[in-house]
């Protein structure tokens, strides 16, 4: 990437179907330009200081900022610069997020970001783009604060329908699994609609909470369990084992190996405990299968001076 990046606007976001979001609120992205090496892209985004559900913590963005603007930008630049048409769906394999300690703070305004892009590892079939990988660094106010990789595949509705459903085709997907919340505090949140972790089993593992009318998970009718959602499990069991509930998150990397399901019964269960290091890894169990494993690293935040 060249050291003097091009002008990027934030004045407005990108369409919003371009990033698969229903809320306009939702769409972080706002702009994008090619740079001159193939494959190399500069995208704008903007970040809210207070966000209802990706909420800071000691004066710091929540670090799933990263992730949900890598998930945007891989889905942007397939339909915008790889011609990816808007019905095909993007199925993310492989996620992870590394923020810079220490930065990612609040300032007085909402966070202007520059994200560097390359993509990488096209595969193609017929022509047309099926599977890619993205790496992105991430700037606030000229400093470096972080940075992400993605692999996604991508899918016809007919391949979609196939990979999701097998030869039988869809089946009627139940009422969403969807037991009592862990109280708030006890996974950084202060809302229990914001909770998507359930009755504990076991000291390191809890059922999965899925309310399909969250707002921010559920910005879209989906027909498995969001990756988002998922990742937001493995933060929040990593809050409620290591008892740091306000601490931030520094890395989160995730595989995802199959669908998870709505209606059925799921539990997040953490594998290995570093108390020492305030890290965690686990797995989205489901029907006796690991459908994700994933890690999460934590770092304690100071009490906020209206805290005390």
């Amino acid at each position: 990437m060249p050291d003097a990046l091009p002008p990027m606007s934030f004045e407005r976001t990108v369409p919003r179907r371009y990033v698969h979001r229903q809320s306009v609120a939702e769409v972080f992205l706002t702009d994008c330009v090619s740079l001159a090496g193939p494959d190399q892209f500069v995208v704008a985004a903007q970040w809210p200081r207070l966000h209802g559900f990706y909420r800071a913590r000691g004066g710091r963005y929540d670090t799933m900022l990263l992730a949900e603007t890598l998930r945007q930008t891989a889905i942007y630049l397939g339909h915008t610069r790889y011609s990816v048409p808007l019905p095909n769906r993007f199925v993310m394999q492989h996620l992870q997020v590394q923020a810079v300690p220490g930065t990612l703070a609040v300032g007085a305004a909402a966070a202007d970001v520059v994200v560097e892009v390359t993509v990488s590892e096209h595969v193609y079939r017929g022509g047309a783009l099926s599977a890619f990988r993205v790496d992105l660094r991430f700037r606030l106010g000229g400093q470096d604060v972080g940075t992400a990789t993605g692999h996604a595949a991508v899918f016809p509705p007919a391949a979609y329908s196939r990979a999701r459903w097998g030869e039988r085709g869809p089946r009627t997907v139940g009422a969403p699994w969807c037991p009592d919340p862990v109280p708030a505090g006890l996974v950084g949140h202060v809302d229990d609609a914001h909770v998507v972790l359930g009755p504990r089993c076991s000291e390191n593992e809890w059922e999965l909470r899925i309310d399909a009318a969250h707002p921010v998970l559920f910005d879209h009718p989906c027909d498995h369990i969001p990756g988002m959602l998922l990742l937001e499990a493995l933060r929040q069991a990593a809050y409620a084992r290591l008892g740091v509930s306000e601490a931030h998150l520094v890395s989160l990397g995730a595989t995802f190996h199959r669908f998870a399901e709505l209606d059925e019964r799921a539990t997040i269960r953490l594998d290995v405990v570093d108390d020492g290091a305030l890290s965690i890894r686990g797995a989205l169990v489901q029907g006796g299968v690991a459908v994700v494993r994933g890690t999460a690293a934590l770092a304690p935040t100071a009490v906020s001076a209206c805290a005390r």
